[in-house]
């Protein structure tokens, strides 16, 4: 099992959005956009469950699970696999439910997915193969996001 380095978490703290993978049981995949993805220690990640119920259906029929974390702009980011258990209730989920709502969660929390990481590797764009930088790259995306929100704000 690899242990979650400070640049990870640190990373993963930094953003708001990470999309967990799942498998149904006829072997498709299900993707499913998560807001509530925090470290909990050098193994573990902490899934808050908000309105999911497809992956918390699909992890009682295979506890496997991929979670991409990815910054928009760098076009960089994370990919976790690992075996997940989840808590609906009882101590754990009281336990893990606080440190969400100390990381600052608002949501009525579902169900607490908490993922033990056997494989992390980092992912980025293949623009950073054709030598960008990542300046130029944030720079690029946050630009475009910017035009974006504007067109968006104007409506």
């Amino acid at each position: 099992m690899p242990k979650l380095t400070t640049t990870m978490k640190d990373f993963v703290a930094d953003q708001r959005l990470a999309f967990l993978a799942t498998v149904c049981p006829d072997g498709s995949p299900n993707l499913s956009p998560k807001g509530l993805a925090f470290i909990l220690d050098d193994r573990r990640i902490v899934i808050g469950e908000v309105r999911s119920p497809a992956s918390i259906k699909n992890l009682g029929f295979q506890p496997i699970a991929e979670l991409n974390v990815v910054d928009r702009n760098l076009r960089k980011g994370y990919r976790f696999k690992g075996t997940c258990v989840v808590h609906k209730n009882g101590k754990e989920f009281d336990l893990l439910t606080e440190f969400l709502l100390l990381k600052g969660a608002v949501s009525a929390i579902q169900s607490i997915i908490v993922m033990t990481v056997e494989d992390a590797n980092q992912i980025s764009s293949p623009v950073y193969d054709r030598g960008a930088s990542e300046v130029e790259v944030r720079s690029q995306w946050t630009r475009y996001y910017d035009a974006l929100d504007s067109d968006f704000i104007e409506k």
